[in-house]
């Protein structure tokens, strides 16, 4: 039985681990969240660990911020610390960009606002 790289998305308002290349979902229970934090939409795919970094047996952490905007697309990204591997770092950040998240509210209105994100890759 072969075994499947581990991809983890972690932030604030988002939780999950998945088995790249497959896109199921472990079991993790919801973060309590205010109703003015962002949720993950449901069009948001897992990067794929790309297999060059795998075949190298790259591994860590791209710590980014990302701006989701009052329509709930992610308007703007920053890497806030890289994982080592510009490959890992632009691979969470074209995921990232594709997703789609329920916007803020402040005062009865949807606002842009940034979040935190941890893309954690991780192999067996």
């Amino acid at each position: 039985m072969m075994r499947l790289p581990l991809f983890c998305l972690t932030a604030l308002a988002l939780a999950g681990c998945v088995q790249s290349p497959a896109t199921r979902t472990a079991a993790a229970p919801a973060p309590a969240q205010p109703p003015q934090q962002q949720q993950a939409g449901e069009d948001c795919a897992p990067p794929v660990y790309p297999s060059e970094a795998v075949q190298a047996r790259m591994t860590g952490v791209s710590m980014m911020a990302f701006l989701v905007g009052s329509d709930g697309t992610v308007r703007d990204s920053r890497l806030l610390k890289s994982s080592g591997y510009a490959i890992l770092d632009r691979t969470a950040e074209a995921a990232l960009r594709l997703c789609r998240f329920k916007p803020s509210v402040k005062n009865g209105h949807t606002v842009a606002a940034w979040q935190p994100v941890q893309y954690a890759w991780s192999l067996p």
